[in-house]
């Protein structure tokens, strides 16, 4: 078993990020600054805490939901990571967090995470959630192992669940929405007919409009919502 995990953390720290989830992770960690207070990470499996490892200098607190185990992960990954990392239950942690990152709320435990995060939470702790939809089955991340989930929960339920528990979104982002993927169609369709020339602009405009406004969450596979406490 911690073999097997070894060589997950290995494999998945060289493979490369498909554009969706690269840039949900760059804009979740936009605003941490290196060396700040740790970070909270919520995750639900190694993937996504990879992928946090890639990006962080600050110290790395990780929580585990669904089936990722966080004191393995933690046990295996620390010389991938740029500082310090510690595994965490969320139940029995007493300290507080100004950032915390989400990946992947699982719907049967999400409002029970949310919970206890509000306990974890100061004034003023920003928040962002990673979370896929039901289009997620196209993305190359969902059809190889690990999956970055068991049991999603989808972005509009989890923006809900947020703002139920007084939480203030601040930002909701859909990557790889319906303009975007009309313009890969295309692009794809100017290959088959060799048009390269044609198959350039249309890559280009799928590149313009990778980002959605966050309501058009059902016609896309992935979000990042960014909430704070008041």
């Amino acid at each position: 078993m911690t073999g097997d995990l070894a060589w997950t953390v290995e494999t998945l720290y060289l493979r490369p990020t498909t554009p969706e989830y690269r840039q949900a992770f760059d804009l979740a960690m936009s605003g941490c600054q290196p060396e700040a207070e740790p970070v909270l990470v919520v995750s639900s499996s190694a993937m996504h805490a990879v992928e946090l490892l890639k990006r962080c200098r600050a110290p790395l607190v990780f929580a585990g939901t669904g089936a990722f185990d966080a004191v393995q992960f933690a046990a295996e990954a620390g010389q991938w990571a740029w500082g310090p990392i510690k595994p965490v239950r969320l139940a029995t942690d007493d300290q507080r967090y100004s950032t915390i990152i989400w990946a992947e709320p699982e719907a049967a435990s999400a409002a029970e995470t949310l919970q206890a995060l509000c306990r974890l939470a100061v004034r003023g702790t920003t928040m962002s959630v990673i979370a896929s939809a039901s289009l997620r089955r196209f993305l190359p991340a969902w059809q190889v192992t690990p999956r970055p989930a068991e049991r999603p929960l989808s972005p509009g339920p989890v923006g809900r669940l947020l703002t139920s528990k007084g939480w203030q979104i601040d930002q909701s982002i859909v990557f790889h929405g319906p303009r975007s993927i009309f313009w890969s169609y295309l692009a794809r369709a100017a290959d088959r007919i060799r048009r390269p020339d044609w198959g350039d602009r249309c890559q280009f405009a799928m590149r313009r409009t990778y980002r959605e406004a966050g309501w058009l969450w059902p016609l896309a596979p992935l979000a990042l919502i960014q909430a704070r406490t008041a």
